[in-house]
């Protein structure tokens, strides 16, 4: 399980000192749900629950949003990696609601998503960029935007709190028992919960065993010190509107208001705990960011001498057919598992966690495409 990870660098995003909500609330030994995850997913199937009224425990092993999701570089896209499914058609609106509905201060903008692609089409607007000779056009505007995702991360934990989940930092899971009598082991204490939400993303597959295997990696970025606007207009990014690729080679990117400039691209693969391990600053990790520092200094002019004011990483974790899990676990059924979003995280992990919670609190059924019968 995670602990804090400085050995992967710092992200842009600033979070509070704490979760400023209270953890020393009296633990049950069977509570109603046990969550293990304090990303995206766990958060928001604790809110979900609790507002349905079942009081949710979640368990995250280092600080909330530590994680991918504090690590993302907060683009909001709709749907999955595989495009629209069923049952995550809408998880844009859906986040924008829950977002209005608690007051999560967390810069959500909406103004879409760029596709581009490396080459010139004649009746596509064209951006000021050589990415290594090829021109870059803007294939298509998709739906979507961008958001501080710490913030959002943080924001949701805090919503459920307040309405009544609990919530565990530095509370590592030492195993699950998904047998007929179920079993989490935490603290030296054995917990009997009604049911358990497996919410740990690219450490799925050592979190529980038996669940399909997913493709681990950390994924990386890095932010520029703050351009002037004539500089973002120069680089056509002063519209504020966020960018990916889909051709290779793979390039996604962003603004901050604060006119710091995101670019993120490679991907180093590994099993959880050699991630876990990984100094971005060394080895191929940090041979990964040299390149794409770069690769940045070589889009336009303007960024020629550009200076930047950090670099990190994140997991990102990719199921077959980048179609993610969310359903029971094949050794019971009150086991329930999802991530591997293949970088879609965002507003579906949020969805993902209400779904979760329908699932439990009201016996609605997970979309099929999700079964980790696979």
């Amino acid at each position: 399980m995670a602990k804090l990870r400085s050995q992967w660098g710092a992200a842009p995003w600033q979070r509070p000192s704490s979760l400023a909500v209270d953890s020393t609330a009296s633990l049950a030994t069977t509570p109603d749900v046990a969550i293990i995850g304090g990303g995206l997913t766990g958060a928001s199937t604790a809110y979900h629950l609790a507002k349905i009224g079942i009081r949710g425990v979640l368990f995250e092993a280092g600080l909330i949003g530590d994680g991918a999701s504090g690590r993302t570089g907060g683009l909001v896209l709709e749907g999955t990696a595989a495009g629209i499914l069923d049952g995550v058609d809408a998880c844009v609106p859906g986040l924008r609601r829950l977002v209005d509905e608690e007051q999560i201060d967390c810069d959500l903008v909406l103004p879409g998503c760029w596709e581009i692609e490396h080459r010139k089409v004649a009746s596509a607007r064209m951006l000021p960029w050589s990415d290594d000779g090829h021109p870059v056009s803007i294939a298509r505007k998709v739906s979507g935007g961008v958001v501080q995702p710490a913030a959002l991360t943080i924001g949701i934990a805090q919503a459920a709190a307040r309405s009544g989940a609990i919530i565990r930092e530095q509370s590592p899971v030492a195993r699950i028992i998904p047998g007929p009598e179920l079993f989490l082991e935490t603290g030296g204490e054995l917990i009997k919960p009604g049911h358990v939400v497996v919410a740990t993303n690219a450490w799925i597959n050592a979190t529980l065993p038996y669940t399909p295997p997913l493709h681990c990696s950390l994924t990386f970025a890095c932010v520029t010190e703050p351009l002037d606007i004539a500089s973002l207009a120069a680089i056509g990014l002063n519209e504020g509107v966020p960018f990916y690729t889909r051709d290779l080679p793979y390039l996604w990117g962003r603004t901050i208001r604060d006119g710091r400039v995101i670019f993120g691209a490679g991907l180093v693969f590994g099993k959880p705990a050699e991630l876990e391990d990984t100094d971005v600053r060394e080895g191929s990790s940090g041979a990964v960011l040299d390149r794409l520092r770069r690769r940045v200094r070589g889009l336009h002019p303007a960024l020629r001498e550009a200076r930047f004011k950090g670099a990190w990483a994140g997991p990102i974790a990719f199921a077959e057919d980048s179609i993610p899990l969310l359903g029971p676990h094949p050794a019971n059924p009150r086991v329930l598992v999802s991530g591997g979003y293949a970088g879609h995280g965002v507003a579906l992990s949020v969805r993902a966690g209400e779904l979760l919670a329908l699932a439990i609190g009201k016996n609605r059924p997970l979309p099929k495409w999700g079964s980790l019968s696979r």
